[in-house]
């Protein structure tokens, strides 16, 4: 029983000293600086890839609505500036006058 508890307690103990050089690794000034620049590089793609995709901001959005408005009212003061509508009358049957026949050499 003696050598079973011991080879678990060096398990145990490798795995805590292992557990501990990795702490200690995260903590270092490279590995800090290595995330750091993951961390930016990742934002600068999240950036080109938004700019790619022409979305509207808010911004965009308040325009068209402007301009939206501006042109609905100037259509609307054009319907009051127009005179009401004569009811449209009904248009005469055109005929269609058919050029006679020239006779045909046949006959």
């Amino acid at each position: 029983m003696d050598d079973r508890k011991s080879i678990i307690d060096r398990v145990l103990e490798a795995r805590d000293a292992t557990v501990n050089r990795v702490q200690q690794g995260a903590q270092s000034p490279t590995v800090s600086a290595t995330k750091e620049r993951a961390s930016s590089v990742r934002h600068r793609a999240q950036t080109a890839a938004l700019s790619q995709l022409h979305l509207a901001t808010r911004e965009d959005v308040a325009r068209v609505q402007a301009s939206l408005d501006r042109i609905e009212a100037a259509v609307n003061d054009l319907a009051k500036r127009l005179p009401e509508e004569k009811p449209a009358r009904p248009r005469a049957a055109r005929t269609t006058r058919s050029k006679p026949k020239a006779p045909s050499a046949s006959s």
